[in-house]
């Protein structure tokens, strides 16, 4: 079965992607306007202006009135529309639900959508908003049957057809939402949507509209785009985007149009009421509301459609934008001040309770971004990004010393460099850094309304983290003498009461470390939080290299480097190096190994540091040392066929489809090591997506090729 669709960025579970339909690409997100041909409210060369992709209109209504479905037939839905992108239609469900009953069967409504030419279609499913839990799951076992008859008709599997929706229903019990999403799953759709949630958005029922959106999610595949039937306000799109689906429909552009209501991204107003346009967009630039309030209603009503899709379409950049640079969690925060009941909803999504929700966003979220985090709310000290590095410190510190200093963040860099003991930071946003990690993504990539509050209350909330740090240190690393420090003695001692450690650090001679051995500690402390237990036993001897203008750590290289080594990964990358100074016709050294590696130290490049994450990126000495270190064990690994071997031996890009097994660990931009089914090194590669969708996809990229290792005969 072709897939038909691939990610290419990624921010919470929310994703930038292309939708392959017969009638060009849409990216999604994406939002389809409803068009209904007997209210043409806006023309299709308004949304061809408006940049809208694609838009959705209703099989039934052009199957039932006699003029249209002649035309349809005649034409295509297409040329009955003079539109060339891509169009969906709905089956009639909604009519179904309203009215309990129409005129046309499954097959027969399939079968017409497929003559007529649509992108994408969907099967006349049984949508039930209320009833009983046994007639709720009538609906759904009802819709399989049809979907099932679909299937045995060959709908499912044309390739020529339209993109097939599976439609998933039992909103808003969980239960029914899982069982709904099980059964289409077992059928060859390539997309599925979600429905009977209108009436949970019109009660501002958003708590259970999330946990059915999570739950439909957590049990359909990743490769597969999700729809959202019925969501249109721009208040929301951002959050039901950060839930991991793709595209939407509404009609509520125009319903409000109508009803002379006026939305906008922070909430919605009546006509009446405005005073003055919060919008720069064409309508609300050209016009004031006393002029619009005096239209014709017809004009008035079209003019704020147009207002409410320019609306959309902005709000559709903004949340690509904010995926792109990992702000997407930003937006949302702020988008859910525009109603008590999303504030409500953001609120128990991010409940320290809801382990049920971290599971699922730990599954998508990057492991790094390209912003810091912005932390305005107490209900985002539980971002997914946050839980993540707790529950990953627990697990990846590297504890060097039986000696520990607990101290504050400004009085931790006021200790001596190279005191004998580790310095671990009490910090309000993150419980306990560290210090050696304390610039890694996001501990120093962020802004918080708490950094300021340095004192006993900003750790209260921690304290449960703090307890479960302290117990590690004394049942798994043997801490023996435990201190707090700070600058004020009386901030030190209300530290020491709150964690119950009595000693306070005053100067105590507890012994001091030597600069190599304090290089080795802070190298060793990010592989190990970076790639894992055991991790820090792939360098021996660190040197390392500090930016000019900002002081940080940027490079890293190994001194101890084995005969086999030199082999193996000097020789090559020094020749492929000259090769690159031949082909620039630049000077190369009469003896490239005495003048570039031995007169220099015999020292080589290890790691870089990106400026941005403090993330360490492997260099061919590393990842060399690191396959053969950890072989069979698939830590931070991406197995590839033969096919696709040479090719990424040659630097080009890794695909899914390729990829025979890999670390569950991975997540979308971590560093990864490629390798062959031999478990020979063939690239490092930086994840575009994570491990469970790389798994599932067979189309698209699932890393970005930094180094490819040629095979000896091509050296």
């Amino acid at each position: 079965m072709t897939e038909i669709f691939e990610i290419i960025a990624k921010d919470g579970a929310g994703r930038i992607g292309k939708l392959y339909t017969k009638h060009g690409v849409i990216e999604t997100p994406a939002f389809f306007p409803v068009v209904n041909p007997h209210l043409p409210l806006i023309s299709p060369n308004d949304l061809k202006k408006l940049g809208f992709q694609g838009f959705i209109t209703n099989s039934y209504t052009l199957w039932k009135d006699e003029k249209l479905h002649e035309l349809a037939i005649q034409k295509g839905v297409h040329g009955t529309y003079r539109w060339d992108r891509a169009i969906m239609t709905d089956s009639g469900a909604y009519q179904l639900m309203v009215y309990k009953d129409i005129e046309v069967t499954n097959i027969e409504i399939m079968e017409f959508q497929k003559k007529i030419g649509v992108d994408i279609g969907v099967p006349l499913d049984v949508p039930i908003a209320k009833g009983s839990y046994q007639t709720r799951k009538w609906g759904i076992e009802e819709t399989y049957q049809r979907a099932l008859e679909a299937k045995e008709k060959g709908f499912l599997e044309d390739e020529n057809g339209p993109i097939w929706v599976g439609p998933i229903h039992g909103a808003p019990i969980p239960k029914l939402v899982e069982y709904s999403a099980n059964l289409m799953k077992k059928l060859p759709f390539k997309m599925y949507a979600l429905g009977s949630v209108v009436p949970l958005m019109e009660e501002y029922q958003y708590i259970q509209l999330i946990k059915s959106a999570i739950v439909a999610k957590m049990h359909l595949p990743s490769n597969a785009p999700i729809h959202m039937f019925g969501a249109g306000h721009p208040a929301a799109l951002s959050l039901f985007v950060l839930l991991g689906y793709d595209t939407f429909d509404s009609a509520s552009y125009a319903l409000f149009a109508r009803d002379d209501r006026y939305f906008t991204p922070h909430g919605t107003y009546y006509l009446r009421d405005l005073r003055e346009f919060p919008c720069e967009c064409p309508i609300c630039s050209t016009y004031t509301p006393q002029e619009i309030r005096t239209m014709d209603p017809a004009e008035r009503a079209h003019l704020l459609a147009m207002h409410h899709l320019y609306t959309i379409q902005a709000e559709i950049r903004r949340i690509k934008q904010a995926i792109e640079e990992g702000t997407l969690w930003q937006l949302v925060a702020k988008r859910v001040s525009a109603h008590p009941e999303l504030a409500r909803a953001y609120r128990w999504l991010l409940s320290i309770k809801n382990k049920k929700a971290f599971s699922y966003f730990d599954l998508f979220e990057p492991a790094y971004k390209r912003k810091g985090l912005m932390i305005t709310r107490r209900e985002e000290l539980n971002l997914p990004i946050i839980r993540r590095y707790k529950r990953r410190i627990l697990e990846r510190a590297y504890i060097w010393s039986d000696k520990v200093i607990f101290a504050l963040p400004n009085s931790a860099a006021n200790l001596p460099p190279l005191i004998g003991a580790q310095v671990l930071i009490l910090h309000p946003t993150f419980g306990v850094i560290p210090k050696e990690i304390r610039n890694v993504y996001p501990l120093f990539q962020h802004l918080s309304y708490l950094d300021d509050v340095l004192t006993v209350k900003g750790l209260k909330r921690h304290l449960p983290f703090i307890n479960k740090f302290l117990e590690l240190l004394q049942e798994t690393y043997n801490v023996k003498e435990f201190y707090v420090y700070d600058t004020k003695r009386e901030i030190a001692e209300e530290i020491s009461e709150l964690i119950g450690i009595k000693e306070i650090y005053d100067g105590q001679d507890i012994g001091h470390i030597g600069h190599k051995e304090s290089d080795k500690i802070l190298v060793r402390a990010l592989l190990r939080y970076q790639f894992g237990l055991g991790a820090e036993q792939v360098i021996n001897s660190p040197y390392l290299e500090y930016s000019h203008n900002t002081g940080l750590l940027r490079k890293i290289y190994e001194e101890d480097i084995s005969g086999e080594e030199e082999e193996e990964v000097v020789i090559p990358e020094l020749n492929r190096h000259i090769e690159k100074r031949k082909k620039k016709g630049l000077d190369v050294p009469d003896d490239p190994f005495e003048e570039l590696y031995v007169s220099k130290g015999r020292k080589w490049l290890f790691a870089a540091l990106l400026p941005n994450a403090f993330k360490l990126v492997p260099h061919p000495l590393f990842a060399y040392r690191f396959v053969k270190t950890f072989k069979k064990q698939l830590k931070y690994t991406a197995i590839i066929d033969e096919e696709a071997e040479p090719f990424v031996r040659d630097g080009k890009t890794i695909f899914s489809k390729f990829v025979v097994d890999l670390d569950d660990d991975i997540r979308a931009e971590d560093e990864i090591f490629i390798v062959n089914e031999e478990w020979e090194p063939v690239a490092i590669g930086k994840a575009i997506v994570g491990a469970k969708e790389i798994r599932e996809f067979k189309k698209g990229a699932a890393a970005r090729n930094r180094w490819g290792f040629k095979t000896k005969t091509e050296e």
